[in-house]
C-alpha cells in the first residue's frame, strides 16, 4: 500500500515542531522553572521587605525575559529557515509505503527506511519522523488530510514498538 501526500512547510509549522522539540528536553523545562523561580524570588523579597517597587519590577522583567526568550528566538529562527531553505519554500511529495518514507523534491529522491526511523512524535500541529537523533522529517498534520489513519497505521506496524509517540 502506498500513500502519497504533498507537504508544504511554513514558519508556523516549523515553529510548532521546534517549540515542542525544545520543551520536551530537560533544558527547555529548566528555562521555565528558572524564570518562575526569579519571579517567585521577587515576590519573597517584596514580602520580606528587602525589595521595593522598582526592584520587584526588575525581578518580573527578568522572569519574563527568561520565559519569553526561547519561544521568541524559535519563532524568529523558523521564519528565517523557511525563507532561506529552498526545500521548505516549495512543496515536497512524501510517499509512505511498506519500505519507509520517500521524499521527492525537484526531481531529487531520498529514501528513509522504517528500520532507520528512531522515533515518531506528535507536536500539536505536526508529526516528526526522526531518522537520526536530532534530524526529522516534519509533516504538518493538516497535510495528511484523509490519509492520516492509514499512514499512522502503517507507521505503527513498521516502526519499533515504543518509538511511536502520538497524541
Amino acid at each position: 500500500m502506498k500513500e502519497k501526500i504533498t507537504v508544504k512547510m511554513t514558519d508556523k509549522y516549523l515553529f510548532d515542531f521546534t517549540l515542542y522539540y525544545t520543551y520536551s528536553k530537560f533544558a527547555g523545562f529548566l528555562t521555565n522553572v528558572l524564570g518562575a523561580a526569579i519571579a517567585f524570588m521577587g515576590i519573597i523579597m517584596w514580602i520580606m521587605g528587602k525589595a521595593k517597587g522598582l526592584n520587584v519590577l526588575f525581578y518580573f522583567v527578568a522572569a519574563a525575559i527568561f520565559i519569553a526568550y526561547t519561544p521568541l528566538l524559535l519563532r524568529f529562527r523558523a521564519k528565517k529557515q523557511v525563507q532561506e531553505i529552498e526545500q521548505y519554500r516549495e512543496p515536497n511529495e512524501f510517499t509512505f509505503d511498506e519500505e519507509g518514507i520517500t521524499v521527492e523534491w525537484k526531481g531529487k529522491v531520498r529514501n528513509y527506511p522504517w528500520e532507520k526511523t528512531v522515533r515518531v512524535v506528535a507536536a500539536p500541529k505536526t508529526i516528526g519522523f526522526y531518522y537520526d537523533e536530532n534530524q526529522a522529517l516534519i509533516v504538518p498534520k493538516e497535510d495528511f488530510k484523509d490519509r492520516f489513519v492509514p499512514i499512522m497505521t502503517m507507521v505503527t506496524q513498521h516502526v519499533r514498538p515504543g518509538c511511536v509517540r502520538l497524541r
